[in-house]
């Protein structure tokens, strides 16, 4: 038996294994191509040894030896697929870049079934660069230097590790599934349905950061204050597995769809308590100790989403409704041991959903759209919880999210001018949102917060306008422009726009001759003045109001160019830019909200504050097919990222502690380039070269280069 038999073979079992008979074999074509490759990588410049380069966070290399710097290793690809004369009855693929970045594809298919699998691994990993972004850059973190400063001496300023020596995080991703799909034909053409299996898992370490709480370094321990932002080593060993069943049918005249889904999420790394970290600590300063109690900290747990989902649509002549109602309730599988303790074991949300969708086009050359859109999340968990979660004890959060409701409903209109070939469509949309919340008590002794003293607020009611315009101008050419405009008269939140205006348009034209040329233009601008934080006096009388007045622009161009050459050339360019420009007032307060609420809490701001990157991306490729056996191709990548982080006295602040918070300056260059020659019938040579270089202004030890050879044969069969 040759080589290409014992692989026909092999495949036939594979394809039996999941489902497609082998009688289906006769008159099955199978063919496909196995290429074993030799990868050689170098990163040069950046982190060290024991370190991980910028570019190395999302393309991970290890050497046959181990080596992260450099070094090389073996892997395959694999494309297999057996066709007749109505479908491909059966797919294999796989494609490898190391050991720690793989995927593969199975499909079978026959008249009546379906069956797929996939699996994905990927390794992420961060570390080797000293942490950056401090919060207490600017002077006192945002409390008034007036305000007790031998209480908020080092408050943030100052970074601490808990876990000394470790200067590598690495997280592997694996994503994996199968799926059953039953055809109309198995039911006679009445029915479809579909089973699947979806799972992934999470292993690794991260770094994680908290601040220890007032109480924890008050009193004597007070001269460990600059001890509080701690950092350290926490374990990541996560798994989801998620089952869904999908029904598809038209029983007279009805199309009905439902889909049910259970997703079971476990996380089985350690929960670290502060306890945990006391030894650490004190470990710096001997002479004092802390005794903070033992409690979770950055506490994750189990839980299970149950998903349904039921679609409905019919038409009624020149009019169609379509309808749908979906159930979902995420679940808390398990707790902490304080929530164990009092008996509190009940985290749910329950989350209702309903749309009415109606479209007709009764009247001739217009076509009218109407829609609802309702969803209800409620929080069903334990509400108070002793020790965890109580508006009248100390231990009492901020606010606790009862429910959010929204409603949304919308008009359309689509006419056809006749004028450049073109279609209009103008709409209208609303949305009213509601939020009921339980704020913590203010007085009595309860340390908490004043609901007028965050940005908060329980009610969203906007509105937009909009339109969306097509035209035809000339053969090969077409033009669109969606404008929208949005107004709201209370949001809930700064992020919500007040007042909000979009743009966006595309000129493409595609040329008899093969070429395609493109451009874009878009824009968004909102800003948001609704929301202010409230003063208070001694005791919580509420004063003066500051007023907080938020930005946001977004712009974004580009032009594209694709140009055949010849017959056997090809070429393609692009050029693009992108800004996001955010400006919004820096506000300082006479008192740490979470003191005492006797305590007198003034606002002030300080300057309006803004955030302002550009970014641009050049890219250039093309192929050329030399000769019948002789295929070369190439692309070229440059991106740019430049602009201030702060402007005013917040960037003053940040570039005399530390200027590499106040600024991006950072460039990007990638080549890529590749051949591929026919040695003979079913032998292909194959080669890449892969360069990256990142050059941080900024930063500069984030400057770094990546070199990666590819050299493979394939076998075709």
């Amino acid at each position: 038996m040759n080589a290409k038999t014992q692989i026909k073979v092999m495949a036939l079992a594979v394809a039996s294994a999941f489902g497609a008979p082998l009688y289906a074999a006769e008159g099955t074509v199978f063919s496909g191509e196995a290429t074993p490759k030799l990868y050689v990588f170098d990163y040069y410049k950046g982190a060290g040894t024991n370190g991980t380069q910028f570019l190395e966070r999302y393309n991970y290399q290890q050497g046959m030896g181990g080596d992260q710097r450099n070094g090389g290793y073996l892997d395959l690809d694999l494309s297999f697929v057996g066709r007749n004369a109505e479908r491909n009855t059966f797919e294999l693929e796989r494609q490898g870049f190391g050991a720690h970045n793989h995927r593969g594809t199975v499909k079978a298919n026959t008249n009546t079934l379906g069956f797929s699998g996939y699996y994905t691994n990927f390794r992420t990993s961060t570390g080797g660069v000293s942490f950056l972004y401090t919060p207490g850059q600017i002077p006192s973190g945002g409390v008034d230097t007036a305000y007790a400063a031998g209480s908020q001496t080092g408050f943030v300023r100052q970074f601490n590790s808990d876990s000394p020596g470790q200067t590598q995080f690495k997280t592997d991703r694996t994503t994996y599934g199968l799926g059953l799909a039953l055809k109309p034909t198995l039911f006679e053409n009445s029915l479809a349905a579909a089973v699947n299996y979806d799972g992934y898992k999470r292993d690794g370490n991260r770094f994680a950061t908290y601040v220890l709480g007032n109480g924890d370094l008050t009193g004597a321990n007070a001269a460990k204050r600059p001890l509080r932002w701690r950092g350290y080593d926490r374990p990541v060993d996560e798994r989801m597995n998620r089952y869904t069943l999908s029904l598809n049918g038209a029983p007279g005249g009805f199309n009905l769809a439902y889909e049910g889904s259970i997703e079971k999420f476990d996380n089985k790394a350690k929960n670290f308590r502060l306890g945990d970290f006391n030894a650490a600590i004190n470990a710096q300063d001997a002479t004092v100790s802390i005794t903070a109690p033992t409690r979770p900290n950055q506490f994750v747990p189990d839980s299970t989403l149950i998903s349904n989902n039921l679609r409905f649509a019919k038409n009624y002549g020149s009019t169609s409704v379509a309808a749908g109602y979906g159930l979902s309730v995420l679940s808390q599988d398990s707790f902490s041991a304080e929530q164990e303790v009092v008996g509190y074991n009940t985290g749910k949300i329950t989350t209702n959903s309903a749309y009415l969708n109606v479209t007709s086009s009764a009247v001739s050359g217009i076509g009218i759209e109407g829609f609802i859109k309702y969803n209800n999340r409620k929080n069903n968990s334990s509400f108070p919880v002793v020790g965890l979660i109580n508006p009248a004890a100390t231990e009492g959060l901020d606010v606790r999210i009862n429910r959010i409701k929204a409603l949304t409903y919308g008009l359309a209109g689509t006419f056809r001018p006749g004028a450049l070939k073109s279609t209009l469509t103008v709409g209208w949309k609303h949305e009213d949102k509601d939020r009921d919340l339980t704020w913590s008590q203010w007085g009595g002794g309860v340390v908490s917060i004043n609901p007028a003293q965050t940005l908060y607020r329980e009610s969203t009611q906007s509105d937009e306008l909009y339109a969306n315009w097509i035209a035809r101008p000339m053969p090969g050419m077409m033009l669109r422009v969606t404008p929208a405009y949005v107004w709201a008269k209370d949001t809930g939140l700064v992020v919500e726009p007040e007042k909000a205006f979009s743009l966006k348009t595309k000129l493409s034209y595609a040329a008899a001759n093969g070429m395609l040329v493109s451009g874009y233009f878009n824009h968004k601008e909102a800003k948001n003045a609704n929301n202010a934080f409230t003063s208070s006096a001694a005791g919580g009388a509420l004063g003066a109001s500051v007023g907080q007045d938020t930005k946001k622009t977004q712009q974004a161009a580009g032009v594209s160019l694709n140009l055949p050459v010849s017959e056997w050339i090809n070429t393609s360019a692009s050029l693009s830019w992108m800004q996001d420009d955010f400006a919004s007032y820096f506000i300082r307060n006479g008192s740490r909200r979470y003191d005492a609420p006797t305590a007198a809490i003034n606002f002030l701001a300080i300057d309006r504050s803004n955030y302002s990157i550009d970014t641009y991306v050049f890219t250039l490729g093309g192929d050329w097919q030399v000769s019948d056996e002789l295929r070369w191709n190439g692309a070229y990548t440059w991106s740019k990222s430049k602009g201030n982080t702060a402007s005013g006295y917040v960037f003053d602040q940040l570039a005399a502690g530390n200027s590499i918070d106040g600024s991006i300056s950072s460039a990007v260059h990638s080549l890529n380039l590749g051949v591929d020659y026919q040695l003979k019938k079913n032998v292909k040579l194959k080669a890449s070269y892969v360069y990256d270089y990142n050059k941080d202004d900024s930063y500069a030890a984030l400057t770094g280069g990546y070199h990666t050879l590819m050299m493979g044969v394939g076998f075709g069969f």
